[in-house]
């Protein structure tokens, strides 16, 4: 069996978010691994038209990730890790999870799989996307629709 020294756990909030950072760090715990979170804020370019005016001080994609960072603080400390480290990224989800996980050493992702569409009905585009470009394994944990 593979040891894994370092698994990122991806985060998006969703309903199912405690199924799969459960599953993350029972691995974590067994093995004895460190663990990191993550979560990408998407980047999408502008929200409104360019010509929208907006007093100079209001940066929404700040706002955005100011609070990403305190919802994954307040998520990892509720499961009993604070002292994992937590990335809030901006950009593509799959671009940023990969980047985090090599720059960082991480042999293992875990992510949620809920997507709709030919492969993606299968894992869902962000976990589509981190398996096929990742160069560390990846964990797809399966997360039904609601009926």
């Amino acid at each position: 069996m593979t040891s894994y020294q370092h698994i990122l756990i991806g985060i998006d909030f969703s309903s199912e978010t405690a199924r799969v950072m459960e599953r993350g760090l029972e691995l974590a715990d067994t093995l004895d691994a460190k663990v990191s979170f993550i979560h990408v804020v998407e980047y999408t370019g502008y929200l409104f038209p360019p010509d929208t005016p907006f007093p100079v001080e209001m940066n929404l994609e700040l706002q955005f990730v100011e609070k990403a960072k305190e919802q994954l603080i307040s998520l990892t400390s509720s499961m009993g890790r604070s002292e994992a480290v937590c990335f809030v990224e901006v950009g593509s989800p799959t671009q940023e999870i990969v980047q985090i996980a090599e720059e960082h050493q991480v042999d293992l992702i875990v992510l949620g799989s809920h997507g709709r569409h030919g492969i993606q009905r299968i894992l869902g585009s962000t976990a589509s996307g981190v398996l096929h470009t990742s160069s560390c394994d990846v964990l797809a944990v399966r997360i039904r629709a609601a009926e």
